[in-house]
This record gives structure tokens, sequence and C-alpha cells, in this order.
């Protein structure tokens, strides 16, 4: 039976924020290391619920934990701009990566803070200082007492884009009986898939609170900022959003055979990684350019490093072939549909299961190769690299497929608007 959202104190409660408190130590640690890397004070304190910009009144608050999820939803808040200009907005991540690509890309009007720790103290404050008129969590940020704060508050809790992984849906006893708590006090959860409705009625939500709209992702938009003059002038191959041993091992694969005419270029997730990438593949390659550090290239540059951020989307516009990291090695893989909606002919590897039904939906289309092994993507890039032909029908297929959800940020923003009683305008 579903849990009902008006839940009061329990066992569990008690016993979830004990163990936050047991790792305090560990978790202080690790979010003061953060705003060190990142150059940012305000992320330590603002994690910690200290807050002292002026807030405004009743605003409509969104979560996007971090880079994808910021990008991703984008398009709605577009939407909900135009809808209700009347309103303000307020974005939260949880993340600086996440906080720079909002500053970049989001516009002025939608102010930028960070969540809170889920600590009581850490989240009465948020609250206290936000006063939201409802809270729009992007996809499966599961907070116990954060949620539970909303409930208490009666602000609306609507689940965008809901999806589940098979690590949250198969998480231990305890764990799970967590997530069902934090669950039970959504007002409603707009997922992304049939299969998505299921996983969050399975985890204790009610089935009349659950509707699926589709995959939010779809809707992104593209905003290639073009470069001042180009940055490479040889036809090259992009591999992007790379995680630990993938760009060696595309590197091997790539060396294997002479591909002179073209220049590799890999953009790692994670671009504090470069050091660590220089010294992995300096025993293949001695021509290597950094983008950080302004590298041009010329004919003898054989790999290129982007280790920038938000510039990923311009790169993809002018690359040959996109091939989406995460997917060579068991990370579950990485968004698709950016280099889809520029008509790009996209290879992904074997683990795509953080986007498997994109990665589905694209291959029922022909508009996505997926290789299961180093050598077949080998001779996945040599065929494709040979058909200019085969490289413009695999990239119009995948235009077309993104084509068909064009309209799914306002389908997302009526539901909003019904479930947070917002009159539209």
């Amino acid at each position: 039976m579903p849990l009902a959202k008006s839940l009061g104190p329990s066992r569990l409660s008690r016993s979830y924020t004990l163990v936050l408190y047991a790792l305090s130590p560990l978790i202080l640690i690790y979010t003061f290391t953060q705003a060190l890397r990142a150059r940012d004070s305000r992320y330590l304190k603002e994690r910690l619920g200290l807050y002292r910009w002026q807030s405004t009144l009743e605003p409509i608050w969104i979560h996007a934990a971090s880079v994808g999820e910021v990008i991703a939803i984008e398009p709605l808040i577009h939407c909900l701009l135009k809808r209700f200009p009347e309103r303000s907005f307020i974005i939260s991540t949880g993340t600086p990566t996440g906080a720079r690509v909002a500053r970049q890309r989001l516009p002025g009007a939608v102010k930028h803070v960070y969540l809170p720790i889920d600590l009581p103290g850490a989240v009465h404050r948020f609250l206290d200082h936000l006063t939201p008129t409802c809270a729009l969590i992007m996809e499966t940020e599961l907070w116990f007492n954060l949620y539970k704060s909303c409930a208490t508050r009666d602000i609306p809790i609507v689940v965008i884009n809901g999806r589940l992984s098979s690590r949250t849906l198969n998480a231990r006893v305890w764990l799970r009986s967590v997530y069902m708590e934090t669950i039970a006090r959504v007002d409603a959860i707009l997922a992304r898939s049939a299969k998505d409705k299921e996983g969050f009625i399975a985890l204790g939500a009610s089935p009349d609170r659950v509707k699926v709209i589709g995959n939010i992702k779809f809707a992104a938009p593209t905003t290639t900022t073009p470069f001042s003059k180009p940055m490479i002038l040889r036809p090259y191959v992009l591999v992007a959003s790379t995680h630990e041993n993938e760009e060696l091992r595309f590197l091997r694969l790539w060396k294997s055979r002479e591909r002179h005419q073209y220049l590799l270029v890999i953009a790692p997730r994670h671009p504090h990684r470069l050091k660590d990438i220089l010294k992995q593949i300096a025993p293949l390659s001695e021509h290597v350019s950094v983008r950080s550090r302004d590298d041009i290239t010329n004919d003898h540059t054989e790999v290129y490093l982007v280790d920038t951020l938000g510039e990923l989307a311009a790169f993809m516009a002018r690359a040959e072939i996109v091939f989406m990291g995460g997917s060579l090695v068991p990370h579950g893989g990485h968004n698709i549909l950016e280099p889809a909606r520029l008509g790009k002919p996209i290879v992904f590897g074997p683990h795509m299961d953080n986007f498997a039904d994109e990665a589905r939906i694209f291959l029922e289309h022909e508009a996505a190769i997926q290789i299961t092994d180093d050598d077949a993507l080998d001779r996945c890039l040599a065929r494709l690299l040979e058909s200019r032909e085969e490289r413009d029908q695999l990239g119009e297929r995948a235009k077309s497929v993104v084509r068909q959800y064009e309209d799914i940020a306002e389908r997302y923003v009526d539901e909003i608007a019904g479930q947070c009683n917002l009159s539209l305008a």
C-alpha cells in the first residue's frame, strides 16, 4: 500500500539523521575541499544553510543537481518564465560546476543558490530564507530531511523528468526504506518513461501521483556559441565526456590505423583530470594540444584535449563523428541528445544504463550506433570516416528523432501549473 504523504516523526527519520551527523565530519571535509578547489566560499556557507542574499517573496524553486541537469532543465525554465513573467525563480545546484553552467546559460532573472546538506538545521535555514511557493526537483534527487521539511510547511514537491537507477531500486533494506518515506512526501512525479513510473510505484509512490510525460532532455536547446576564430582547422572526431581509462583506450584504438587526415579531440567529463590524462597518454603521443593553454593545432597534432567548461556544444557542432564517453567503461553513459540536435552521427559503447531509454529510441530509429567492444568501435569509425553519405544519413535520422519531442517543455509546464496552483499568463 502506498505511504501517505503526511508522515510524522519516525524511528527511520531519527536513525537517518543520526547517521548523517555521524558522517558530518567527513561531509564537512569534502565540502571544504570542494569550496577550496572551486575557489567559492559561497559554496561552503550555503551548503551549511548560511545565506546572505536578499530573498524574493515566494519564488518558484527549481533544483538541478549538477551540469547535466542544469542543461536539461534550461528549456523548462525559459517556458516557465514566459508563462509566469510576474514570478521570481531560484535555481539550486549541489556542485560548483553546476553553478558555473547555470550562470552561463540561464537568464539573469533566475538567481542561483547552493542546496544545503540534508541536515535538519541547514535545511530549515534554507527554507526559512527561501520561502518557496513550490519545489521542482529534477530527476532523482531524494533528500529525506529536505522533503520532510517541505511537506511540513505545505510546499508542493514536483519531481521533473523522474527517473530511477537500478542502484536506487535495488538498494539495501534500510536505504530503500529511506527512499520510500522520502517519495511518499512528493505531491507529483512527472516521469520520463513507463518503466520509471513503475519504479516509483514500487518504491511506495501512490499510482495517482505518478504520470508519464516523457524525457525533457529531448527539449534541451543547443546553445552553440561560435568561436571568434576556428580553434581547429582540420576535420576531427570528438570523444565527449570521457571518464578514467577511456582516453587511453580510445587513443590506442585510434593509433592502430592511419587516420592522418583527422584529428582526435577528447573532452573529459571532469577537466581537473587533465594532468592524469596527459601522464597516461604520454607514452602513446607527444603531439598533444590543450584547450586551456590556448595551444594551436597543426598537421602534426594527434590529440586535442578540451579541458574547459561550456564549450562542448561548440566542439560538437564541427565534429565529423561524436562518440559519447562514459559508455566504454561501466559508468552509465552520457546524454546523446545534444549531438543529435546538431545532426551529428553518434556512436556509443555498451554501458548506457543511465540513458537506456534514449539509447533504445535512437537505436530503434537507426539514429545512432552502439558498439560492443574496442574492435567493433575501430571498425565502426573506419567505416563512417570512409563514407560521408553514411555519416550524413545517421546525423539526419538523429535530428529527426529529437524533433518529435519539440513541445515536451510545454507539456511539463501544463502539469506543473496544475500541481502548484499557478495561474497561466
